[in-house]
């Protein structure tokens, strides 16, 4: 769930997922993350397998197709799209935050 509820914060854009070998951890998480893309289960599987080749787990597929995607309603929920000034450029804030600029960093 932390891991999912950083691929959807677009301030963390853009992300690199990784672990120790980049098969069962992260084919786990971005299985999920496709499952709440809407993706099909056999695309995703698909995917996993594609990544995870001969090393490919039946739990780690198990987990993905059990893995209820309602659960990250509340942090979808906490987030929220204001529009800022004349130019409506998007910003996604969570909940409590100020629309105030962080002071501008300079380089000499």
């Amino acid at each position: 769930m932390e891991a999912l509820k950083i691929l959807l914060d677009v301030r963390n854009h853009p992300v690199l997922i990784h672990c120790k070998r980049g098969k069962h951890r992260t084919g786990c998480v971005v299985g999920c993350f496709r499952k709440m893309q809407n993706w099909c289960l056999s695309s995703v599987f698909e995917e996993y397998q594609r990544y995870a080749g001969a090393k490919s787990r039946t739990a780690d597929l198990t987990f993905i197709e059990m893995f209820d995607i309602i659960n990250l309603r509340q942090c979808l929920y906490s987030i929220i799209y204001q529009y800022q000034g004349a130019s409506k450029k998007h910003k996604l804030m969570y909940q409590g935050e100020t629309t105030q600029k962080p002071p501008r960093l300079t380089s000499f």
